[in-house]
């Protein structure tokens, strides 16, 4: 069963205000995911926006919106046709032909609507979970069968060269036997350097297997990087998800309003929780606490996404759902002081019998939790002592009788 959210964040979510809803009706092939590339269609029922109400996105803007932040999406491509872009982007490259403005897959259009659509008045509710955000688009593959991990590494490090960039999306994955994962390890690495936090998918389990399928996937399996599994309907992490130790947080993946193509809005996600638009709703989440918290370094603003996580443990994380679903609210309030989450193993050895488990993970709330033990056995001491001299002191008492000064 799903946790329920703490009492005070269920206050919160019941008084989130959405934009307000258009007068038109909801078109029904942008309402219900049967949407055409060439036909424009837009969503206008505020139901739509559950995603943003429930994780509490829209209660969070009142704290930051991404002003001021570039996150830039390594991807697709990103269709600069679609009205929601306008004004939106501040750059773009790609490293297959063509321009990083161009999209014939319409995956990296989707995933850079979650993160920054623009709000069009009278025409959609779609907003972006980072609503004043700007975005770089690096463009690294054309359609899915030819996705090459050179790509994506080199459109990491050049993202990571640019000025500004504040975090990068990575909605791709690939398996540990990849012969390219050196570089984009490296590419990475580069990247984490640079004090950039890099938010990657979890990735989607291959078709034909059931059950769970457990193994790590990268980037976000490398150091420094923030995984991410997809969430359902219903707030959990079913078997659509690979699990394994690279995911850190969750957050939705299913029913996703987003752009698409260069036409208007469309539903995604409709059939399973996909990775690749959880991830988004992370990278919005990174660039609100970028605005907030300007002087925090990449491994804080990670740390503050994964130590507010929503988990049934408070200690421990799972290869589920790492340490729980991100709760903006919670990760934009918080003092916490935790040191940053840090993973200490490498690439895993591949072995005859599967992937060798890496080493446990950092406690994002260890921190605090030790010095909330030392005040508690403070306490504890102060309160023994309190007991023990009080029979000696009215014992004293008895013995000496009244005094008078």
């Amino acid at each position: 069963m799903r946790r329920v959210l703490p009492a005070a964040l269920l206050v919160l979510a019941g008084s989130v205000t959405l934009p307000a809803v258009a007068a038109t009706p909801a078109t029904a092939d942008a309402a219900d995911g049967k949407c055409t590339v060439g036909k424009t269609s837009w969503i206008s029922d505020a139901a739509a926006n559950a995603n943003l109400a429930e994780t509490g996105f829209a209660d969070a803007w009142r704290f930051a919106t991404g002003q001021g932040v570039t996150v830039a999406v390594v991807d697709s491509g990103v269709n600069a046709k679609n009205p929601h872009f306008d004004g939106v982007m501040v750059g773009q490259k790609s490293f297959v032909g063509g321009s990083g403005l161009e999209d014939q897959q319409g995956h990296g259009t989707a995933v850079a609507g979650i993160i920054r659509a623009r709000r069009l008045p009278q025409k959609s509710v779609l907003i972006g979970a980072a609503p004043n955000a700007s975005l770089l688009s690096v463009r690294v593959n054309v359609l899915n069968n030819e996705v090459k991990t050179a790509n994506v590494a080199k459109g990491i490090r050049w993202a990571a060269e640019q000025k500004g960039v504040d975090v990068i999306n990575v909605s791709i994955s690939t398996g540990p036997s990849d012969p390219q994962l050196e570089a984009l390890r490296s590419a990475v690495a580069f990247a984490v350097s640079r004090d950039i936090v890099v938010v990657a998918a979890a990735g989607n389990k291959p078709s034909g297997i059931d059950g769970p399928y457990t193994q790590v996937q990268y980037p976000a399996g490398f150091p420094g990087v923030l995984g991410v599994a997809a969430a359902g309907p219903g707030g959990g992490v079913d078997n659509w998800s690979i699990h394994g130790r690279h995911v850190d947080v969750s957050a939705p993946g299913a029913n996703v309003p987003t752009t698409y193509h260069g036409n208007g809005d469309c539903l995604v996600g409709l059939d399973h929780p996909y990775t690749s638009y959880s991830t988004p709703y992370v990278s919005a989440l990174a660039a609100l606490l970028r605005e907030r918290f300007p002087r925090d370094s990449a491994a804080q603003i990670i740390n503050r996404i994964t130590s507010t996580a929503d988990r049934p443990r408070l200690t421990e994380r799972d290869d589920r759902e790492g340490w729980g679903r991100i709760q903006p609210i919670a990760a934009l309030t918080g003092t916490s002081s935790a040191p940053p989450t840090k993973r200490t193993s490498a690439v895993p050895v591949t072995t005859d019998a599967g992937i060798t488990p890496g080493a446990a993970e950092t406690d994002p709330m260890e921190g605090p939790r030790t010095r909330l033990l030392w005040w508690a056995l403070g306490a504890t001491a102060l309160l023994s002592v309190g007991l023990v001299a009080r029979p000696l002191s009215a014992r004293r008492r008895r013995q000496d009788g009244p005094r008078r000064f």
